[in-house]
């Protein structure tokens, strides 16, 4: 089980992310300050350490040194003050990352898949109904939610056979069960996110994120936590569609 420290001087943000944390199956250890921080890293070894910027006597972004000196650890950054702020002080800090409150469970999920490997796999999904693949056509999996932006990708894709998934927990199932040669992925997805989609493939089919592009329109506090080296691609909406047949053919390329 993952261990996360949440570090923070409010105890009501300390619960309230203690019980996001533990919803999601992850363990908790709490530290209200420096003090608290050094006596729970004696003890205990976390995977990831959330710390708000404004702690009292020394502010988180200063403590990236005090805490590697007792555990080699990522770190997130959590603050309540505006984004621009919050990304100036990450970038002056040895932190890895930084989420502006409110702590919501995409954010979570987002730090988790970026920088922790879990030390026990998800629980194993129930097969998928594939759908049965067009012989000599790529195949390529669509995990995108707006009706619309799926139906113009699936118009350009006409010389490959498409599977359009439209949730996060259904496309885990096919990805998990079936072939692709190309997944193209949205982050903003409803019930599970495209991070959850991304946990999985790290933990269950790593060889498949050569072939994952990320399509996605979110901002620069969701954009840091994908690791541009693992995937094959990230594409910034709104991007031209027309351009995605060259996209996913220069993958299966590069796969093959």
């Amino acid at each position: 089980m993952l261990t996360i420290l949440i570090v923070d001087d409010n105890a009501s943000f300390r619960a309230q992310a203690a019980r996001l944390c533990q919803r999601e199956g992850f363990a908790t250890l709490e530290a209200s300050g420096v003090s608290d921080l050094a006596h729970v890293l004696a003890s205990s070894a976390p995977d990831l350490v959330l710390i708000d910027i404004e702690l009292p006597q020394i502010p988180g972004h200063r403590l990236g040194a005090l805490i590697r000196s007792r555990q080699h650890v990522p770190i997130v950054l959590v603050s309540a003050l505006a984004e621009d702020r919050v990304r100036r002080l990450f970038e002056a800090s040895d932190a890895d990352g930084w989420i502006c409150k409110p702590l919501t469970r995409d954010k979570l999920i987002a730090a988790v898949t970026r920088f922790v490997t879990s030390k026990q796999p998800p629980a194993a999904l129930p097969e998928a109904k594939l759908p049965v693949k067009s012989p000599g056509k790529p195949s390529v999996l669509l995990i995108e939610d707006e009706p619309v932006i799926a139906a113009r990708i699936e118009g350009v894709l006409g010389d490959c056979d498409v599977t359009t998934i439209a949730e996060g927990g259904v496309a885990i199932e096919h990805l998990l069960t079936g072939h692709y040669d190309c997944v193209l992925l949205d982050l903003m997805l409803p019930h599970l996110s495209g991070f959850d989609v991304l946990r999985h493939l790290i933990l269950r089919k790593p060889e498949l994120l050569k072939s994952t592009v990320i399509m996605t329109a979110a901002t620069d506090e969701s954009l840091q936590f994908i690791d541009a080296k693992a995937v094959a691609g990230v594409l910034r909406k709104p991007f031209e569609v027309a351009t995605l047949p060259g996209v996913v053919g220069d993958v299966i390329r590069t796969a093959r």
